[in-house]
């Protein structure tokens, strides 16, 4: 296996790609580290360690099936190295003229369904989107958390997506207390960043979430919130005696906002104070598609101003407003949009990279595995935007560069052992010359 390094372009390139995980780890460790990702990147359904090794690894290689099984059961991987490096990855792709656009994070859980109660922490949730007919789910709950850089393709500024960490819920452990480590761990690689913002839904900005955006100053927040969340005036200096008020009147969102007009939306808008956070003013959104209808009700916070990101993005107003005339009053909400990329992340992952057909039971297995789907697919997005040999790749889905990188490493390993079973003095420098491992990475269209 160590010659096909030499012998093939691909897999040498995607050795190339993977090594700063590799280097993590031990050395034995990190070579079968290297064949379980080759095979994730190879195999179009993973449904176990068994099928991989059976249909990829075995014939490959002389390490044994209860290796893999130990490595993914009872090595502590490094998953939070790896998300150092995956993060720092995205941010090299940023070019210079665009270092002054924020970064963003988001972060989400997702449900999968699990059949048999072997696995750990397997328990009964709800599920608000009643995937199957119930409003509750046994399976394993996943707390994600994503980065999205921006990017130039095609001579498109726009904004790409890269899953950064994968971590299984366990039955004591709180999704807000999970959220707010993978933050601040990614925060870590990111305090030099000039503006960094977090995108997530209703259920994440409380608590130890919101005093993780607190504790960094280039980190700010949009979310969306409860629309009972209790909101208060600006305080008016009256220039009387005595202690000044720190809010003004408590508001109401049914009276106290005045809405636009918007394509088929009502949207208003203002700055408010709320006890999340304290006497610092934020800058609140209201949507809803008809006013006399409460529940179509939406409210949005925003700890960064219309003001500060008009000035960031000026220039490239368009990334974020899809309006002839960009308004900018309405920049953070335009901004929350690209909150959807993490459920477009996750359907990817359940439809096209078997991220649900893992058969580990225990919990270090599953979010080993679970990370390892991850980094291929981070794989799949980076590798043809950082290596000109996958540059035909730049539009294609996560998916579509799978499929075709996968499609060439399994060629050249059937290349490699036909040379390797075939080669003597006679044939070796002919097979050689036909099947020649450096041409240039090339897809038809």
């Amino acid at each position: 296996m160590e010659t096909l390094y030499q012998k093939s372009k691909i897999i040498s390139r995607v050795k190339k790609y993977f090594l700063p995980y590799i280097e993590l780890m031990t050395k034995p460790s990190g070579k079968k580290l290297f064949l379980l990702l080759l095979g994730v990147m190879s195999m179009q359904t993973l449904t176990s360690i068994q099928h991989i090794y059976k249909w990829f690894l075995e014939p490959i290689s002389k390490i044994s099936k209860n290796a893999y099984y130990y490595l993914m059961r009872h090595t502590k991987l490094p998953v939070d190295e790896f998300a150092e490096v995956t993060i720092r990855k995205a941010l090299g792709l940023i070019e210079e003229k665009l270092r002054k656009l924020p970064v963003l994070l988001l972060i989400d859980d997702t449900l999968q369904e699990k059949f048999g109660t072997k696995f750990e922490c397997y328990s009964k949730m709800f599920d608000h989107a009643r995937h199957n007919g119930s409003s509750y789910l046994s399976g394993h709950c996943f707390v994600a958390l994503t980065i999205c850089v921006p990017m130039i393709i095609r001579n498109k500024i726009q904004y790409l997506n890269i899953p950064v960490r994968f971590r299984l819920r366990g039955k004591d452990e709180s999704k807000l207390t999970i959220a707010s480590q993978m933050i601040g761990e990614a925060m870590k690689i990111l305090k030099d960043t000039p503006k960094v913002v977090l995108l997530c839904d209703s259920w994440y900005p409380k608590g130890e979430v919101i005093e993780t955006v607190k504790t960094y100053e280039n980190l700010e927040l949009i979310a969306n919130v409860r629309i009972d969340t209790a909101m208060f005036d600006l305080p008016v200096r009256t220039g009387k005696r005595g202690r000044p008020a720190k809010k003004g009147k408590e508001l109401s969102i049914y009276t106290d906002f005045t809405f636009n007009k918007i394509d088929k939306y009502f949207i208003a808008a203002r700055t408010v104070l709320t006890s999340l956070f304290g006497e610092n003013p934020i800058y609140m959104t209201l949507t809803t598609t008809d006013t006399d209808n409460h529940k179509a009700y939406r409210l949005f916070l925003s700890t960064v101003f219309p003001d500060d990101l008009n000035s960031l993005f000026t220039g490239y107003e368009h990334i974020i407003s899809a309006d002839k005339e960009p308004l900018p009053w309405l920049f953070p909400l335009r901004l929350y949009s690209f909150r959807w990329n993490i459920e477009t992340l996750f359907f990817e992952l359940k439809s096209f990279w078997s991220f649900g057909l893992y058969m580990l039971r225990s919990k270090n297995g599953v979010e080993n595995f679970v990370n390892i789907i991850s980094l291929v697919y981070s794989c799949a997005k980076i590798l043809p935007l950082s290596d000109s040999a996958f540059s035909s790749l730049i539009d294609s889905s996560p998916q579509v560069s799978k499929y075709a990188i996968g499609d060439r490493i399994r060629k050249e390993l059937f290349f490699a052992d036909f040379i390797s079973k075939h080669e003597n003095l006679f044939i070796s420098a002919s097979l050689f010359d036909l099947f020649d491992f450096s041409d240039p990475f090339i897809f038809s269209a």
